[in-house]
């Protein structure tokens, strides 16, 4: 039953393949020439290119709870990352940065309906890339109530991070205790991250821009680069002027 939903929702059918680069959306979704013009700037030069993946789960087991990796080490250079969800009441999800680190990220994000989540490359030589994961949801992700909010006692740990760093890979784990109330539920006001930037001794390594769809408690994965100076500091900043920082050892 679910996979005959998941043809039935919209992006959901089969990847079109005689779609034209910068002509048409292979997943033939209503809303990417608008989500293009508003976070792109409607580029001329833009196309489907298997080099950007996006991996995720086929369905959405925990609409609070979607994890993804999305991997552009195979496009060259690259400026930035932005990544939407077609049908979602909030579409913009992140614009990733990654400056001297890889141009890799692990996050969790939030879903309401079923849709495509798309990753668009902009190359530093010019012109983007795009590469998208359809996800099989019921909805319920983002107008639901954070989990926190369930806990009397969840402003206290509120603003807690962690982060491990493996040496060897260049592999960065960060997590960041945070209700990311996207202002959908009753009676909630919108809070969420908004920033999150990577120093090392020589200066920045990589930024984010986080909207409401990242999870509740978000966990991001980095890969940084082989030249890391010192110990890591992350610093991040929320919708209420609140500041979070922490270091990890190199």
């Amino acid at each position: 039953m679910s996979a005959l939903l998941t043809q039935l929702l919209p992006g959901g059918g089969p990847v079109r393949q005689d779609a034209a680069p910068g002509q048409a959306d292979p997943r033939d979704s209503g809303m990417w020439p608008l989500h293009r013009a508003d976070w792109l700037g409607d580029p001329a030069d833009w196309r489907n290119d298997a080099a950007v993946v996006v991996l995720g789960p086929e369905a959405a087991e925990d609409a609070m709870h979607v994890p993804f990796t999305l991997d552009a080490t195979g496009v060259g250079a690259v400026e930035r990352i932005v990544v939407t969800i077609d049908y979602s009441p909030i579409p913009q999800v992140l614009t990733f940065w990654p400056g001297r680190a890889r141009p890799l990220l692990g996050f969790g994000v939030k879903y309401e309906s079923g849709s495509p989540l798309r990753a668009s490359v902009q190359r530093a030589g010019g012109g983007w890339r795009m590469g998208a994961h359809y996800v099989s949801a019921m909805g319920g992700g983002c107008t639901a109530p954070a989990a926190a909010h369930g806990q009397p006692d969840w402003q206290e740990g509120f603003g807690e991070m962690r982060a491990r760093l493996w040496p060897d890979t260049g592999r960065l784990r960060v997590w960041l205790r945070h209700p990311q109330d996207t202002g959908l539920a009753p009676g909630i006001a919108a809070h969420h991250v908004t920033e999150m930037v990577l120093e090392d001794d020589a200066g920045q390594i990589a930024r984010l821009d986080l909207h409401a769809p990242v999870e509740e408690n978000p966990a991001l994965t980095f890969l940084l680069p082989e030249d890391v100076s010192g110990p890591v500091t992350i610093r991040a900043r929320d919708t209420m002027g609140y500041r979070f920082a922490g270091e990890v050892a190199a």
